[in-house]
């Protein structure tokens, strides 16, 4: 029975090639978005954050077109008023202006569009699609995110204490069947 756990698991593990594409593409988009907001400034990381199940290491294959990587892009805290203080529906502008961006630069890509919170930036069948989340981080380590389905509001997203819960919650059973915290 172990051997044929190891054999299911190893069947839905992804490839090499295919964590490297997630990681590629997420952290191109990323930069794209870091070079137009903070110019003055190389890529560093420290502009984004990823969450869901790359986070998690919960991601599988065979991979669908209805999976994605979950990325926030950290927005500067300056930008933020432009968009609250926005004419109509700033969330929606926000939204607009990265998918903006992102055409600019993934011109031949399949699809960018906005949707609810994120804008996807889907790419060629087979291959990662990424949502990125623009947000505003919070002095607590929560994330003020824009929400144009919920009558274009603000709302305060806490993916680090999802993941951290998540950590905690994460069981593995050693050789002999008893669970330890991993």
């Amino acid at each position: 029975m172990e051997e044929f756990f190891r054999k299911f698991c190893d069947n839905i593990r992804l490839t090499d090639k295919q964590e490297e594409d997630a990681k590629t593409k997420y952290d191109w988009v990323c930069e794209t978005l870091h070079n137009n907001y903070y110019t003055d400034t190389t890529y560093n990381w420290t502009s984004k954050f990823l969450f869901g199940s790359y986070r998690k290491k919960t991601n599988i294959r065979p991979i669908s077109e209805d999976q994605d990587v979950d990325a926030i892009f950290k927005m500067p805290e300056d930008k933020f008023d432009k968009y609250n203080n926005h004419e109509w529906n700033g969330q929606s502008a926000l939204l607009q202006k990265i998918r903006y961006i992102l055409q600019d630069t993934y011109s031949t890509t399949e699809e960018i569009r906005g949707r609810g919170k994120v804008v996807l930036v889907k790419f060629s069948e087979g291959t990662h699609n990424v949502e990125i989340l623009p947000a505003w981080e919070e002095e607590d380590g929560t994330f003020t995110i824009p929400n144009t389905e919920n009558w274009w509001s603000w709302e305060i997203f806490d993916p680090k204490s999802e993941n951290k819960t998540f950590a905690a919650a994460h069981i593995i059973l050693d050789h002999e069947g008893r669970g330890i915290t991993d």
